[in-house]
C-alpha cells in the first residue's frame, strides 16, 4: 500500500510541476474547452490533435489503473515523457494549429509552453484533459459518444451519478478497499483519511470471488475505493462473471473533490475536508487559524525548484511539519484550525492532522487539493471570486 501511494503521488507531482503556469493560458498558448474542441472537429475532421500520454495510458494497460481512461479517435499519438523522440512529429505541423490533451491538462500545458518557446504560434491546450471529460455524461457531452473510445471492460461512473444511485433499488454499491483502508488501520495515515459510507456493502476487491452470493445480477453494480486503484481489478473480475459493473472514477477522492461538505454528508471522513469555495465562508471567522505546513522556502515562494513556488493563502501562518510541536500549537486549542500543503498527495498533511488531534485540536479542517487546487480553480476554471484567498504579494 505504501508503494502504491508513493507511486501515485510521484506521478501526479510529475504532471503538475508547472501548476503555477495557468497564468500562461491564452498568453503563450491558447486554452479551450472540450466542447469548443469538438465543435471545431465537427467542422474540420482534419484537425491536428495530439494525445501526449504514455502508450499504457492510451491503451488502457498502464500500471497505474486510475490513469487508464480511454482516448479520442484520430489523435496523433506522442509521449510527453519522451519529448526529443517525438519533436519531429510536432515539427510537421509547426505552422498549423495543433491541439494537445493528456489526462489532467497539466502535461499539455507544459508541452504547449515548450512548443510556444520553440516558435509554434498556434498551440492549443484542451482544458481538463480526459479526467474531466470522463466526469461528463453523454447528455452533458453529446460529442463523447462519437469521438471517445476505450479498451476497458468496465464503465466509469462520475460522482453525481454515483450519489444519485444510493437510493435507487436498481443499483448495488460496493466498497472494495482492503480491510485496513476500510477500517482505518493502514500504516499510512493518508489511506485512512477517506472515510466510510455506512449504507454500502464492503467486500475487498480480492475477496469478491468468495462473496458472489451477495451480489445481484439484476442490478448495476458500482465499485469504489480510495482513488481508483483496486476497483478496476474487481470490476474486471465481476464482468467476466456476467455482472454489469462500473467504477467510480478516482474513487472517494473524486467525491471529496467534486462535492461540498453538505453534499457529501453520507461520507464520514476521518478529517473534515474543505473545498476552496468553502474556505471563503470561514476564513475570516475570529476563532479560526490557517496553517501552511510546507517548508519555509515554499511558503515564501523562494524554493530552488520553481514549480513549488505557487503562492500561499492570505493570512496563513507557516509551521512546517518538521517544526511542529505541542508548544507551538497549544494556543490554538478551542479554535478552528485549517491546514493545507501543496496538493494533498503527501502523507505529511495527514500525519500533521493526526498529531494536532493528539495535541488537543478538535475543530480541524484540511483544504482539499491544497494550494495547487486553489490555483487550478482560479486560473483553469476561472473562479475569480477565489482570487481573494491568494496572497498576491508573492
Amino acid at each position: 500500500m505504501n508503494r502504491l501511494i508513493i507511486t501515485t503521488a510521484l506521478l501526479l507531482l510529475s504532471f503538475c510541476v508547472d501548476a503555477q503556469n495557468f497564468k500562461l493560458d491564452n498568453v503563450n498558448y491558447k486554452t479551450i474547452t472540450w466542447t469548443d474542441f469538438f465543435k471545431k472537429l465537427e467542422k474540420n475532421p482534419k484537425l491536428f490533435y495530439y494525445d501526449i500520454r504514455s502508450d499504457g495510458e492510451r491503451g488502457d494497460t498502464g500500471k497505474n489503473l486510475a490513469f487508464n481512461q480511454g482516448k479520442i479517435k484520430g489523435a496523433i499519438e506522442t509521449d510527453f515523457g519522451n519529448f526529443e523522440k517525438y519533436y519531429p512529429e510536432y515539427l510537421k505541423h509547426k505552422n498549423d494549429t495543433i491541439y494537445l490533451y493528456c489526462s489532467h491538462s497539466k502535461r499539455s500545458r507544459v508541452l504547449a509552453n515548450q512548443l510556444a518557446d520553440k516558435g509554434f504560434a498556434n498551440v492549443v491546450n484542451i482544458n481538463g484533459g480526459l479526467s474531466y471529460l470522463n466526469t461528463l455524461s453523454e447528455d452533458e457531452m453529446p460529442y463523447k459518444k462519437k469521438y471517445y473510445i476505450n479498451n476497458l471492460k468496465y464503465k466509469f461512473v462520475n460522482s453525481k451519478d454515483f450519489i444519485n444511485a444510493f437510493n435507487n433499488e436498481n443499483y448495488q454499491i460496493i466498497d472494495v478497499r482492503p480491510d485496513s483502508l476500510y477500517s482505518g488501520t493502514a500504516k499510512i495515515e493518508r489511506g485512512n483519511s477517506f472515510g466510510n459510507i455506512k449504507s454500502v456493502l464492503h467486500i475487498p476487491y480480492d475477496q469478491l470471488k468468495n462473496h458472489l452470493s451477495l451480489l445481484d445480477k439484476n442490478k448495476s453494480i458500482y465499485l469504489f475505493d480510495n482513488e481508483g486503484e483496486q476497483s478496476p481489478i474487481g470490476a474486471n473480475y465481476l464482468i467476466e462473471k456476467g455482472y454489469d459493473t462500473s467504477v467510480l472514477l478516482f474513487g472517494l477522492r473524486n467525491i471529496i473533490d467534486a462535492n461540498t461538505s453538505t453534499k457529501r454528508k453520507f461520507l464520514k471522513t476521518r478529517y473534515q475536508f474543505l473545498l476552496p469555495e468553502e474556505l471563503l465562508k470561514i476564513k475570516d471567522q475570529k476563532n479560526s487559524v490557517i496553517i501552511d505546513i510546507r517548508n519555509e522556502t515554499e511558503y515564501n515562494d523562494t524554493d530552488k525548484m520553481p514549480w513549488k513556488n505557487i503562492g500561499r493563502i492570505k493570512n496563513a501562518i507557516n509551521i512546517p511539519f518538521d517544526m511542529l510541536s505541542e508548544d507551538k500549537v497549544a494556543k490554538y486549542r478551542g479554535k478552528t484550525v485549517i491546514l493545507y500543503d501543496m496538493m494533498m498527495f503527501d502523507n505529511d498533511l495527514f500525519s500533521y492532522a493526526k498529531r494536532l488531534k493528539e495535541y488537543g485540536i478538535t475543530e480541524l479542517y484540511l483544504i482539499d487539493g491544497g494550494m495547487a487546487k486553489l490555483n487550478e480553480e482560479v486560473y483553469e476554471f476561472q473562479k475569480s471570486e477565489l482570487r481573494s484567498l491568494i496572497d498576491q504579494s508573492n
